[in-house]
């Protein structure tokens, strides 16, 4: 194949040039807040009509000083609502049919969780705020710079805001649990968090994959490259290629398991361009957390905390035109299946959580085929021990999944998760959420009317222009 005719089949470099607007990945608009406006779509190009379209300038570029703030203005605040609300839609749209599961009550346990955070986050996360600094917050996000297998990734940091802010406020507001003026400060909290995380993490201004055309180039060149160098090539459709595409099918299906069926135990980032023009996406798979009583299969298998895949995609193979790695920590591609294009590949194991990156078990990928046995005979086990738990208990483990993993990762860096257990009940039931419990199968809220209002956007209730920055919840009537 001709130097020209490779050039004409990878046009993916376009959608990093200014005046391009990207693919569409999916058919469908979202209107959101602004109801009186031309409906947005997905992508690149969703991301410019936001920030056209924003009253504050905390969409664009931002800098320490701003995030160092104390709090955001009521048109910031409403700005990062539109836009996770949007965010939300363009990463849950092309993946929605993954929130239905025949097995665990995933739908039930999100909304619990989404409501549970928003009421119960706030004071653990200003805790945690308080112990370490505002500095503190950014250099945590800082450390993901030279880690593979940590959970302050992406998706861990987006859902401090478009979770545990943007889903569960939008839920309480469906409940007729709360009003759009309330719990501004708790929201304010957040956010504050989500944007330090996140900033300390990329530290190019911007807080989330989609504003920068879905890249999560996060590492130090120099950490980068001790990865680099331990890839294998792989040959597409050989044995050695099939077993690494096969090992990594486990582990993820392994990860989403032990996370209950959802992606928190998956996270990718990229895409890294290499000096061959190859790209380099890095892939953790969570599949042992040790917070969970059900992943005591997992250690029963001998499985570490995490494992790591280092992916080497040939552009050019793929005839590649967009890559996205979104805001949970997922990459897409078009074409869709990128697998026919891995030419290079290495795998790697981080035994506990804190383990120093020194220590960082390389598994070559010959070896995979002994490695293997034991994410299949934990992921056999797990589904033994899940096909037993009986509705109730599914829906509550999926809601502490969501509810302690989502900020699991920032109270260990800080410190904090004792305090958190101890001082501030984090594994307790608010009296509040358990009664929701019952209320969520009514009337099909759980099933119909916060995936509606979630998908749509017309959940997430603007802050009204005269809102108090130091509003709580004032009053139960």
């Amino acid at each position: 194949m001709s130097d020209a005719t490779k050039s004409a089949r990878a046009t993916y470099k376009q959608r990093y040039e200014a005046d391009d607007d990207g693919l569409r990945f999916q058919e469908l608009t979202f209107t959101g807040n602004f109801v009186d406006l031309e409906p947005m779509r997905d992508g690149i190009l969703g991301d410019k009509v936001q920030k056209q379209r924003a009253k504050s300038k905390v969409l664009e570029k931002v800098g320490k000083d701003d995030v160092l703030a104390d709090e955001f203005t009521i048109d910031e605040l409403n700005d990062l609502n539109n836009y996770l609300a949007w965010n939300i839609w363009d990463v849950l749209v092309m993946r929605a049919t993954e929130g239905v599961s025949g097995m665990i009550p995933r739908q039930e346990y999100e909304i619990l969780a989404f409501m549970h955070e928003f009421y119960r986050w706030p004071e653990i996360l200003r805790m945690t705020t308080d112990e370490v600094g505002a500095q503190g917050i950014l250099d945590i996000g800082a450390t993901a710079r030279r880690e593979i297998g940590t959970k302050i990734n992406a998706v861990h940091d987006w859902s401090i805001g478009a979770v545990g802010f943007g889903m569960g406020r939008c839920g309480l507001l469906a409940l007729e649990a709360i009003g759009p003026d309330d719990y501004v400060a708790e929201s304010n909290t957040l956010l504050k968090f989500m944007q330090r995380i996140e900033w300390g993490k990329r530290q190019d201004g911007y807080i989330l994959n989609s504003q920068d055309r879905y890249r999560c180039q996060i590492h130090e060149p120099d950490f980068l490259q001790t990865i680099i160098d331990q890839v294998e090539e792989l040959e597409p459709g050989s044995p050695k290629q099939q077993s690494f595409t096969r090992f990594n099918a486990a582990a993820e299906l392994l990860s989403f398991l032990d996370h209950m069926d959802c992606r928190l135990g998956l996270g990718d980032t990229g895409p890294y361009e290499l000096p061959n023009g190859n790209l380099l996406i890095l892939r953790d798979l969570f599949v042992n957390e040790p917070v969970f009583h059900w992943s005591d299969v997992c250690d029963d298998a001998g499985l570490p905390h995490a494992y790591t895949m280092a992916i080497v995609l040939d552009p050019e193979l793929l005839g590649l035109q967009e890559i996205r790695v979104n805001d949970i920590s997922t990459t897409f591609t078009r074409p869709k299946n990128y697998i026919q294009a891995i030419v290079g590949g290495a795998v790697f194991a981080r035994e506990k959580f804190d383990t120093p990156m020194s220590d960082i078990r390389t598994i070559a990928i010959d070896q995979l085929d002994t490695e293997l046995p034991k994410v299949q005979q934990a992921t056999l086990r797990m589904y033994s021990k899940v096909s037993r738990m009986c509705r109730r208990d599914l829906i509550w483990a999926g809601q502490y999944v969501y509810y302690v993993d989502m900020i699991l990762p920032y109270l260990r860096k800080a410190g904090t998760y004792e305090r958190a257990c101890d001082e501030f009940k984090l594994w307790e039931v608010d009296q509040r959420v358990s009664n929701y419990y019952y209320d969520i199968g009514k009337r099909g809220f759980a099933q119909e009317v916060v995936p509606q209002k979630i998908f749509s956007g017309e959940g997430y209730l603007p802050f009204g222009a005269g809102a108090d920055l130091r509003n709580s919840k004032g009053r139960w009537l």
